[in-house]
């Protein structure tokens, strides 16, 4: 009886209400998976500049290029799958998308430190990517299947505060490993492969906890055979809501943004570091120290967050939070000297507009997304977020090579304020729709 009681109302687990179906163990393990799922996506561009230059020996030149190509190429599974992942997720179940998503994760990392510069280099990071989009995806897909309505914005906040907390921790343990190899004796190429190697058995860890903790259908899942283009259709149809719209287009910023963070930080910062006579490792592990104020930065901006974001119109939070990343991605992109104090102070900033934005998209999807066919909106969502990516490794990579290493940060500082604009417009549409006789 209780058990039926609690698939028929949903289960509460402190100030979390889930949605009929979702079990506890189902949301401790969703936690334990939030953990790990952005920080091991994020470990593919913070390990690259030791790749770049201890390893294959790219010149500095050409670093923000190749670094661009090599994001570009890790959307292409995303735009071409992120509706059929959704779809699919609909149909087979969240975990074993979700699961792949982590087993391919690490392959990838197996393999990738034994590219070349040439071909194979792109080879690895595209069976990377392929990974990460999955696991991306389903990210989003889960978050938005596990709550009542009344708990999404907290849920959306918890789960993210554990994406900082895991980005601070994978990230701070990751960037030490070169160095940590190289004191026990290896040569730069065996500790780059060992740290890569590393990172690949953590990925079994998550993998496991999806297996093992997520359910076997999600809220909603399509039981019937109907054609995947056909349920691919329902993310596109959704696009008629204004909300639904702003809500992709955050998805492209957003996306973006933490991609830029990942790619071009510790790229920037062992560039700069090798003109003050660091080593590669050296600067990896002396920057780390601002990375790790960031992501702890947004981690408790997360927390903080958690406590209001349901009882403001997503709409209007979407607004402010895309202002307080343009002004704290502008500011951080403008800093001469990347080791300087001042750039813990930007690195706070910069960790509240990072969260801020991805919270507010997430908590709008959600929101927004259908409950049949939802993993076909949050595969459009995904798509848009792709999109966004290519968008910037292309302009970023560019500018990164020809103007400032720190100019990605200056582009996704206009493109959140180009957002704000957007979401400002939607949120004064709504708002004179809804009280219009």
């Amino acid at each position: 009886m209780t058990t039926e009681r609690a698939r028929e109302d949903g289960v509460k687990v402190g100030i979390w209400e889930l949605a009929p179906g979702i079990q506890r163990s189902n949301f401790y393990a969703l936690l334990g998976v939030a953990f790990f799922s952005i920080g091991l996506l994020t470990l593919v561009g913070n390990l690259r500049p030791y790749l770049f230059n201890s390893m294959l020996g790219i010149p500095d030149d050409i670093q923000g290029r190749v670094s661009g190509v090599m994001d570009v190429i890790s959307e292409i599974p995303a735009l071409l799958l992120s509706g059929a992942i959704g779809a699919a997720s609909d149909r087979l179940g969240r975990r074993v998308i979700y699961g792949m998503g982590f087993a391919i994760l690490a392959v990838g990392y197996l393999l990738f430190p034994l590219a070349q510069f040439n071909w194979t280099l792109y080879a690895m990071i595209f069976i990377t990517a392929c990974g990460a989009s999955l696991i991306a995806a389903m990210l989003s897909a889960v978050i938005a299947d596990f709550p009542r309505e009344t708990s999404r914005g907290k849920l959306v906040g918890i789960c993210f505060f554990l994406n900082g907390l895991g980005v601070a921790t994978l990230v701070g343990l990751a960037t030490q490993l070169p160095k940590f190899y190289l004191a026990q004796g290896m040569d730069a190429i065996e500790a780059g492969r060992a740290s890569y190697w590393t990172v690949a058995a953590i990925c079994v860890i998550p993998l496991v906890l999806v297996l093992r903790g997520l359910p076997r259908q999600a809220p909603g899942q399509i039981s019937e055979r109907e054609p995947i283009l056909a349920t691919i259709r329902v993310g596109i149809a959704a696009a008629k809501d204004s909300r639904v719209r702003l809500a992709y287009a955050s998805a492209a910023v957003s996306r973006a943004s933490l991609s830029i963070i990942s790619a071009f930080f510790f790229l920037w910062m062992v560039q700069a570091g090798k003109h003050q006579g660091m080593t590669p490792a050296e600067a990896l592990s002396q920057s780390s120290g601002i990375f790790v104020v960031i992501q702890i930065t947004a981690t408790l901006w997360a927390v903080t967050v958690i406590t209001f974001i349901d009882r403001v119109d997503r709409v209007l939070f979407m607004a402010v939070a895309s202002a307080l990343a343009c002004g704290s991605y502008v500011w951080f992109g403008l800093q001469d000297n990347p080791f300087q104090p001042a750039m813990y102070v930007a690195a706070v900033f910069l960790g509240v507009g990072e969260m801020s934005g991805i919270l507010a998209s997430q908590a709008l999807i959600g929101q927004v997304a259908p409950e049949r066919g939802r993993g076909a909106v949050i595969g459009v969502f995904t798509l848009c977020g792709s999109a966004g990516i290519f968008l910037a490794a292309i302009v970023g990579g560019t500018l990164f090579d020809s103007w400032r290493p720190s100019a990605p940060y200056v582009v996704m500082g206009c493109t959140s304020g180009l957002l704000c604009a957007l979401a400002t417009y939607t949120w004064i549409q709504t708002r004179v729709r809804t009280t219009a006789p």
